[in-house]
């Protein structure tokens, strides 16, 4: 059976994602932005860059390597195509982040945006694990449940509900408690709310 995220139109999950009612593309750009600021790497690695949102916002002096690794194909493509010129550096790779990521070499930063729902957690955050250097940090953005929203947007985007049987929302302090059984130390823990009412969990780990 296909891995369900090689099924959905790139343009389908973007313009979904961007919807004015859902905005989820806008906060992954602007916690990916933020990251960077405040943790100024020399390298980062994003996973499940799909066509690299918030790429055109990775501006810092000292970030000199830029990994994207996405499962789909046709997604890296895209970023390649969109950015391959313009961000120095720049590094793709079509992988499942829950299989051996031994072929990336490791980054000062990991952001992991919206993920977690769709793999097992204990492998995914061992592999993750894995692209860190020492004190490297990895933030993680969670969708948290909610009575009144349902997991995947409704919206004209039609294909993204063949997701809704592969989402399942992570509980935060699991998350950690795996995080920390793998030597991965929780700094902080922060709650957002978007205007659709959404929830996420915005979790930042360091590698010791």
């Amino acid at each position: 059976m296909p891995h369900p995220w090689l099924e959905i139109p790139l343009s389908d999950y973007e313009q979904h994602m961007a919807l004015p009612g859902i905005a989820q593309a806008q906060m992954l750009s602007k916690e990916l932005a933020d990251a960077v600021i405040a943790h100024r790497p020399c390298s980062i690695a994003v996973i499940g860059c799909a066509g690299g949102n918030g790429f055109d916002r990775l501006y810092s002096p000292a970030l000199a390597r830029v990994v994207g690794i996405d499962i789909n194909p046709t997604y890296i493509e895209a970023v390649r195509g969109r950015y391959g010129a313009i961000i120095p550096g720049l590094e793709l790779h079509v992988a499942d982040i829950e299989t051996d990521l031994a072929n990336v070499a490791p980054v000062d930063l990991v952001f992991a945006g919206l993920i977690f729902e769709y793999v097992d957690v204990l492998q995914t955050l061992r592999n993750l694990h894995g692209l860190c250097l020492e004190a490297s940090v990895v933030v993680v953005v969670l969708q948290l449940p909610g009575a009144q929203t349902p997991a995947v947007s409704p919206s004209p985007y039609v294909s993204l509900q063949a997701l809704s049987p592969h989402l399942q929302l992570r509980d935060p302090a699991s998350v950690a408690a795996i995080g920390r059984s793998l030597g991965l130390e929780k700094l902080t823990e922060r709650r957002l709310v978007l205007p659709s009412g959404k929830a996420f969990a915005v979790l930042t780990f360091r590698r010791p």
